[in-house]
């Protein structure tokens, strides 16, 4: 299978809006990468093959240390949260093949990943959905047709081999092999300048604007709708690992809402957390920023009941809650 190093898989559809802006990741991440991979290498030079891929895209790449080919079982997965280095619990079921050819499909603004793999002594191709929650990398078996009806996003990983020097691995080749990652899936966001009305009353909420659309807290939205006919409450399910929403239910304070994050560091991935509203999962893209839930004010609506307008002239989110 052709290797895919620092290559751009396939054309932006002319619809697809899909930033390329790259958040400033701090590069503390590449010298301790190219520290744990020596160790890793050293520990049994043949899985010396290393895909970076940043599955989160929150700038700073996934790394996964293979055997080469059909072999090619994962020894070794990690990235860093912060400053902290993690390690990333992989799946049996696939070899690392599927993550050296990955291509981005986009479905509603959300993105799904899908690797491929050809199994020895066999012309199948295996697809496979790949999710990622920060610590662990799922997979699930899909077949082609799931996504081909999807437009493709630009997207770039690496993939490497060339470590060892006389069998064992060279410092100076793997800096250089991080060296070239550029990190350019990483998400952008920027703080919303637009005003948020419910029933005609500016209320004062601190939001996102994420691909050109707004994106609150949910907790948040549940705080300033808490006393009418559409509240709803916002719980984390330990069971399902997943948020919950219950309509009909006034909003539970916790602390913290409404509060001005807007002069923090950004990090922004994807969130992998599902969404249940009344114990029925809905499909919404939704973004883990600096470590909450932000959704589609749209979406929001869609899910608990009320309306929403757009004044261009005001800029104001207009929601209607009779």
């Amino acid at each position: 299978m052709k290797r895919i190093i620092a290559a751009v898989l396939a054309a932006v559809t002319a619809c697809t809006v899909f930033s390329v802006s790259a958040l400033a990741a701090p590069e503390s991440w590449r010298e301790v990468f190219v520290t744990r991979l020596m160790k890793v290498i050293s520990s049994d030079p043949s899985y010396n093959e290393v895909v970076l891929t940043d599955l989160d895209r929150n700038g700073i790449p996934e790394a996964f240390v293979m055997r080469d080919g059909m072999d090619g079982g994962i020894i070794s997965a990690f990235t860093m949260n912060g400053t902290t280095i993690t390690d990333i619990e992989v799946p049996s079921n696939i070899t690392g093949m599927a993550l050296t050819d990955i291509t981005v499909y986009e479905k509603e603004g959300r993105y799904i990943f899908v690797g491929c793999e050809v199994p020895r002594y066999s012309s199948v191709v295996n697809y496979y959905k790949l999710m990622f929650d920060g610590q662990k990398l799922t997979t699930e078996r899909i077949l082609k047709s799931y996504v081909s009806s999807y437009p493709t996003l630009p997207y770039v990983d690496m993939c490497g081999n060339d470590f060892l020097t006389n069998g064992y691995p060279n410092r100076n080749k793997i800096r250089s092999f991080v060296n070239q990652y550029d990190g350019i899936n990483t998400l952008t966001a920027t703080n919303s300048n637009a005003k948020l009305l419910v029933d005609g009353n500016e209320v004062e909420v601190y939001g996102y604007t994420v691909n050109d659309a707004n994106y609150y807290k949910l907790r948040d939205i549940a705080m300033v709708l808490r006393t009418t006919p559409v509240r709803f409450d916002v719980a984390w399910d330990e069971n399902y690992n997943a948020v919950a929403i219950s309509r009909g239910v006034k909003y539970t304070i916790v602390g913290g809402e409404l509060s001005d994050d807007s002069g923090a560091a950004l990090n922004v991935s994807q969130s992998s957390a599902p969404v249940y509203v009344d114990g029925e999962e809905k499909e919404i893209l939704s973004y883990n920023i600096n470590g909450n839930t932000y959704v589609k004010i749209r979406d929001i609506a869609d899910m608990v009941g009320f309306v929403v307008d757009w004044d261009g002239e005001t800029q104001s989110i207009i929601l209607r809650t009779e």
